[in-house]
């Protein structure tokens, strides 16, 4: 593998990576509270896998695993602003496929 091929492949996984929550940062999911701004979602979680808006409210979204011991279950962990910018609600369901296009 060459350097240029190498160095996309980084760039890809850092991406990746970026807007997935291990297992073990869970902690920090329980910290997201009511109120809380965008900056701070950044902040404690990273960069969202997407976003979702319309005139009322967006979405953020991030992938989690859960389920060691029976094998990792893919989770999306979704946080809700209202259209000013501050957390209205939060809520974590089964990843599917059109969460990411």
């Amino acid at each position: 593998m060459n350097k240029k091929h190498l160095m996309i492949v980084l760039m890809i996984l850092s991406l990746n990576l970026s807007s997935c929550i291990s297992t073990r940062d869970t902690v920090r999911i329980n910290k997201v509270e009511m109120g809380m701004n965008k900056e701070e979602i950044q902040h404690l979680l990273g960069k969202p896998l997407f976003k979702n808006a319309n005139e009322t409210s967006e979405e953020w979204g991030y992938r989690k695993m859960v389920g060691e011991i029976a094998g990792p279950e893919a989770m999306l962990f979704i946080v809700t602003f209202d259209t000013n910018g501050k957390v209205m609600a939060y809520n974590s369901v089964k990843d599917y496929p059109y969460y990411h296009y």
